[in-house]
């Protein structure tokens, strides 16, 4: 049976708590990685957890979570857990990483509506912008080609809005370049789509000719006859920067060591290597160096003269 999560709140400042969500995992499933990163099995858009801040381990008698040395912590029922020390968890207990809070249902039978954790971190930025009522309306303006019109705000979901040449399109486009229902553009919960309604000159996307129905993001172009238009989509644009910003953060930090074994030391450096990067002392400006070369002479000389003194004895 797959294992279930509830997300009972994001504690976002002034939003409305919106309805629980439940987020399934395959029974094959042996370990979530939880944290900002989002190649994990479930990244949540938090500032407040590290990119890799927690994780769900399945065992022989249940499943145990354990905090991966995360700056905020992991509570369980509201007990901040030590890091890199696994704890059993049973049905029911309460798991709060940053300002979301998880509660952990165990094995259970599949139920209908079961959100994955593909969705899960775009519900979390929609309770963070519903704090700020129409902040996260896309909207699709015209940037050059025909008469510039105020900004078509994709206010609906599931709402099918249409651009065209005539007046009752949602976006009408004053040229005979463009059809009369030229193209239609879908706001769904997760994403903006637009597809071809027909059109005889056809529509492109960042200059690709559109074949079939494709998902917009934020600052994609859309050329519809001489009009030039541009998608600007504030939640897609928060998930993108937040990835991003994640991304760097992780390259710029050093990676821990590795706890599969003890480091291997470093070899010695041969002592020839030593004294070859040894500096070059120079000689002392009070004339060291000159002392030194009349004394080695001085023996030179003294060593010659008894040399000579003992083969005139021996002559």
């Amino acid at each position: 049976m797959p294992l279930r999560l509830r997300l009972l709140s994001s504690a976002v400042p002034g939003a409305e708590r919106g309805p629980e969500r439940a987020i399934e995992f395959s029974d094959g499933t042996a370990e979530i990685r939880i944290g900002r990163r989002p190649d994990l099995e479930l990244p949540l858009p938090d500032r407040a957890l590290s990119a890799l801040h927690a994780r769900l381990v399945r065992t022989d008698d249940g499943w145990r979570i354990e905090d991966l040395g995360s700056t905020n912590g992991t509570r369980v029922d509201g007990e901040r857990l030590p890091p890199n020390a696994p704890r059993p968890l049973t049905a029911g207990a309460q798991i709060t990483l940053g300002q979301i809070v998880f509660a952990f249902d165990g094995t259970v039978a599949a139920v209908l509506g079961a959100e994955g954790t593909a969705t899960i971190a775009r519900r979390l930025v929609g309770d963070l912008f519903a704090a700020s009522p129409g902040s996260a309306t896309p909207t699709l303006s015209i940037v050059t080609g025909v008469r510039v019109r105020p900004p078509l705000r994709l206010e609906q979901v599931d709402r099918r809005y249409v651009i065209g040449r005539v007046e009752s399109c949602d976006l009408q486009l004053g040229s005979e370049e463009v059809s009369r229902e030229h193209a239609e553009i879908v706001r769904l919960w997760d994403q903006v789509v637009i597809g071809d309604l027909g059109s005889k000159n056809g529509v492109r996307v960042n200059d690709v000719l559109l074949t079939e129905k494709r998902r917009l993001r934020d600052g994609d172009r859309v050329q519809i006859g001489p009009a030039l238009l541009r998608l600007s989509d504030p939640a897609d644009r928060y998930l993108r920067d937040f990835e991003a910003q994640t991304d760097e953060k992780d390259e710029s930090e050093s990676e821990p060591p590795s706890a599969t074994g003890p480091l291997e030391p470093a070899a010695a450096a041969p002592a020839v290597a030593e004294v070859a990067a040894a500096p070059i002392q120079s000689p002392s400006r009070g004339g060291g160096g000159s002392r030194t070369a009349i004394v080695v002479a001085a023996a030179v000389l003294l060593i010659v003269g008894v040399v000579v003194v003992v083969l005139a004895v021996g002559g």
